[in-house]
């Protein structure tokens, strides 16, 4: 983004930033600072821990944005937008996400889903915006954050479930006291996509600064850039076969298409796959002919936001301070898609459309078509079905998903003071989000079929149900370029709505003493409390996408369920050594042991860490966890409802048609059971991804155990007292998690499964058409087999005063922050060798870009620009530029949609900054 008032800069290839700002501190993180020590009688608490301490060390890896960090990207309305930036966060759900997205931005760190990052602010749980229990980062105000503290590694001893990946804690400004108003306006290098946000703060303290009060108001407006804007995004791409992408589309032509065995014959033509693009019929030509449906989505999606923030505590005296925070969100913000495909794939309540027939005298056909046609109607009852046809309703417009999403959390709590040196902390917060999701350019299924089922009365061509005709029916002209009538476009388009809520409830009571006893190298610290919390959330569709009468966004049944945690925890830090034959020992500890209404139950997670500094310079530092996330109200309780992940057919190749063979058998078997022709066994066109995209049904399992990760972390602070403005530290992490959830083994693991390794039950999975087509996969929430990943951190930070020379303290930091993934494999089925080994590639099974020095196809450090490959198990694009592929969550299409970002994001380069 190009900023048309700013005080930041990218310049040169590396990405250096140069900022100026009058702050008086520099921008390095807690664990890297030039000290080891708080300001003299004062003591911190360094988020992952509830302890307070006089360093600002932590055993874990931990990096910290800070107001001015925030501030180089002016003032960020979406704080997104410099979390991205940091490179143990994975970009995923952002401005850039138009299917799916919904206007949210989300963390993910460690690319292991933003459901195992815990997002907190203030060291408390914030409000979720769906039932997925994942924090929309929108509504957090970013200029009441005074920094952002992101600590990686399971944090679930301290925390509690979701925190396998890390902690991102939103530190927000207390004691705010004064009148800030902050306004920005943004532009793309294009001049497109502009960004306003207006906000204001006032805030102030009284009765000698015991009480404090902070009001925030805020206003944000986003403008649309549609991917027709941009040359690497204007065109859809698809799966070459072979490791990588090409131009595409998808088979849903606007003109539409049929698939008819022995058409080709009869129309002289020499192929059964025809379509209407012409005065006459012509064949239809895989991705020459498939439609770009890439045009007409956003790539960076239209949003309005509304927010309002206010804080209070008033000290009464030192064992009772009661507090109080609110939050409101109003985010309203639009999706769109290309007009709705419909096939004989689309879902129709507990299956697919399937088969259509045509009327071998309709007026809508050639005669030379009808006379081709009338030669295949062997029955002479005046029909020849199409067991494979497709058509797009360009007359409808596209189909626009727009989100009306009202937020708001309240927080009444209360510390103090105990005695003896212990205080306590207890809050309750209740949290609730409303989404109304209204779709448009949606087809009622049942009315689409009455009207391209039709009779030739009178020479003309009508619906053939008499009661369909006396329900409104219109005949639907599908075969040809905008030859619908309006009539017909006003009886086949629907809108559709859902509703969503989602509610949390916490609990949660600490007492902490910072200094219960002291062995001679610093007062042993002690943490121990106990939390309640309830999750419940639901969706409610309409009629029609409950009912599966609906193609463009994809049905579902109601989703709805809770679950509730009653948890007890303790954590201890205790200092062993100090300026004794070595510098500093310190040992730290946790434990929570938790109770799940639900299937996980009991669990109980645990830590351990030590500090180790031989001299002053040099810390080293580890720690080991045992973290654990319990399932979502999603995954326990999603409604069936489906996707289009792609096709994972092996029928179509060579290969099945060696008879004998294994995978000849398992084809021969699921086409008998199909009625399909055997003669299509071998035909490429059953698997061509601009022909058929299968869907896949997904639904809950409430019998989920929770996941359970081990991690840990290795690593060496250096702050050399020779150089007191430089500091480095270097992490090695490693994090095993067993029974990861998924949505379902997915489409190319039932492939694998069943075609490679002839798995019944995976075959079993595999639905058919009358040609042969795999038209569905059936899949849900399973306890996969886990995940395995590894790498090393590295950052450095250097301090150069500039003394006065801007009218305050000023000083020049140099920064660097790094991360190479060494080992990102997944294993999809718990006990079977099937593992996908993602360092350095994405697609279906590995998910968005994945850098590392792994494979000889992927950069060792993850940079502003990189080239990806194809690796192991997973397809991707040869590109200098991160393109993330989304597939389509909310669309009936064949093919997969892409999503990319407006400028390529990094992990956070070499910078210059001047604070």
């Amino acid at each position: 983004m190009t900023k048309i008032k700013t005080t930041a800069y990218r310049v040169g290839a590396a990405g250096f930033v140069l900022a100026i700002a009058s702050l008086a501190a520099p921008a390095f993180a807690q664990d890297a600072a030039p000290a080891d020590a708080a300001p003299e009688g004062q003591t911190i608490v360094v988020t992952g821990s509830r302890i307070a301490r006089p360093d600002l060390t932590s055993t874990s890896p931990l990096n910290v944005v800070t107001a001015s960090d925030i501030a180089m990207k002016g003032g960020s309305a979406n704080i997104e937008n410099v979390l991205n930036d940091l490179p143990q966060i994975t970009p995923t759900t952002s401005s850039a996400s138009n299917n799916p997205g919904g206007g949210v931005a989300t963390v993910n760190m460690r690319n292991l889903g933003s459901q195992r990052t815990l997002v907190l602010v203030d060291g408390r749980r914030y409000m979720s915006y769906d039932v997925s229990q994942t924090v929309d980062l929108n509504t957090i105000p970013s200029a009441l954050i005074e920094g952002v503290d992101v600590v990686t590694g399971g944090q679930s001893a301290v925390y509690g479930s979701d925190a396998i990946a890390g902690v991102v804690n939103f530190r927000l400004k207390r004691n705010f006291s004064g009148v800030q108003l902050n306004s920005s306006y943004n532009l793309t290098s294009k001049g497109d996509g502009a960004i306003f946000d207006v906000n204001g703060t006032i805030g102030g303290n009284f009765n000698d600064s015991r009480g404090n009060v902070v009001l925030y108001v805020g206003y944000t407006k986003r403008k649309g850039v549609f991917a027709a804007a941009r040359d690497f995004s204007k065109n859809a791409l698809v799966d070459n076969g072979e490791g990588g992408f090409t131009f595409g589309g998808s088979g849903s032509v606007p003109q539409g298409r049929v698939n008819i065995p022995g058409l080709g014959a009869a129309t002289g033509l020499g192929c059964d796959s025809q379509d209407f693009a012409g005065s006459v019929n012509s064949c239809y030509v895989g991705a020459t002919d498939a439609y770009n449906y890439a045009p007409v989505n956003y790539l960076q999606v239209p949003q309005e936001r509304y927010m309002v923030a206010a804080m209070a505590h008033y000290e009464i005296d030192e064992h009772f301070e009661p507090y109080l925070e609110a939050q409101f969100v109003n985010n309203r913000v639009s999706a769109q898609l290309a007009p709705t495909p419909i096939s004989q794939g689309t879902p129709y309540g507990d299956g697919t459309i399937g088969s259509i027939n045509l009327d071998v005298n309709s007026t809508f056909f050639t005669p030379a078509f009808r006379t081709a046609l009338q030669s295949l109607d062997t029955n002479g009852d005046g029909y020849v079905t199409a067991p494979s046809w497709a058509y797009r309703t360009l007359q409808l417009g596209p189909r626009i998903n727009k989100d009306d999403r009202s937020a708001y959390r309240f927080v009444a709590g209360m510390k103090g003071d105990i005695g003896a040196g212990f205080s306590y902390d207890g809050y309750y917060m209740y949290a609730h989000t409303k989404n109304t999701q209204r779709q448009s350019g949606n087809v009622a299924i049942d009315k689409f079929i009455n009207a391209v089922t039709t009779t030739t009365v009178g020479g003309q061509t009508v619906c053939a149900s008499e009661a369909a005709r006396a329900a409104g029916c219109v005949a639907a002209n599908i075969f040809g370029l905008n030859n619908l009538s309006q009539a017909a476009v006003d009886y086949l388009g629907i809108t559709a709505t859902n509703v969503e809520t989602y509610t949390t409830q916490v609990a949660s009571f600490a007492v902490t003493n910072n200094n219960l006893f002291d062995l001679g190298a610093g007062g042993v610290g002690l943490a121990f409390g106990a939390e309640w919390r309830k999750e419940e959330g639901s969706v409610e569709p309409d009629t029609y996408l409950a009912s599966g009468n609906v193609a463009g966004f994809n049905p579902g049944n109601p989703t709805s369920g809770s679950y509730s945690v009653r948890e007890f925890f303790g954590e201890v830090n205790v200092p062993l050594l100090r300026d004794q034959v070595i510098h500093r020992l310190d040992l730290n500890g946790a434990a929570r042991a938790s109770h799940y209404s639900n299937a996980p139950g009991n669990v109980f997670t645990w830590a351990a860490g030590v500090e180790l500094a031989p001299v002053q310079d040099i810390t080293f530092r580890a720690q080991y966890q045992k973290a654990v996330r319990g399932p979502s109200v999603n995954e326990l309780y999603l409604g069936n409802t489906v996707s289009f992940d792609g096709n994972a057919d092996q029928c179509g190749t060579a290969a099945a048609t060696v008879a004998g063979s294994a995978l000849n058998a398992i084809c021969v078997a699921q086409f008998n059971k199909a009625g399909a022709p055997l003669s299509n066994i071998g035909n490429s066109a059953i698997q061509d991804p601009n022909l058929v995209n299968p869907l896949r049904r997904v639904g809950g399992n409430a019998n989920l155990r929770e996941e359970t990760a081990n991690t840990y972390t290795i690593g060496v602070v250096f702050q050399p007292t020779f150089a007191p403005r430089f500091s480095a530290t270097v992490d090695y992490y490693n994090i095993k998690i067993k029974n990861f959830i998924t949505s379902g083994v997915g489409t190319d693991a039932i492939g694998t499964l069943c075609f490679d390794k002839g798995i019944q039950s995976y075959c079993d999975a595999i639905t058919r058409n009358a040609l042969g087509e795999i038209d569905q996969f059936k899949d849900g929430y399973v306890n996969s087999g886990g995940l395995k990943t590894s790498g090393i951190d590295v950052k450095a930070n250097y301090v150069l005063p500039l003394g006065n020379a801007l009218g305050t303290s000023t000083k020049l930091v140099f920064a660097f922050d790094g991360t190479r993934l060494i080992k990102y494999d997944f294993t999809k089925v718990i006990g079977l060798d099937l593992v996908y080994h993602c360092a350095g590639a994405f697609g279906a099974n590995c998910g968005v870009p994945t850098p590392s020095g792994a494979t000889p196809c992927a950069p060792r450090w993850r940079p502003r620009r990189s080239s990806f490959r194809a690796c192991g198990a997973s397809s991707a694009l040869r590109t200098t530029m991160i393109r993330r592929p989304r597939m389509r969550r909310n669309t009936s299409a064949a093919s997969a949609t892409s999503t990319w970002r407006l400028r390529p994001r990094s992990t956070r380069p070499s910078r210059f900054v001047v604070v």
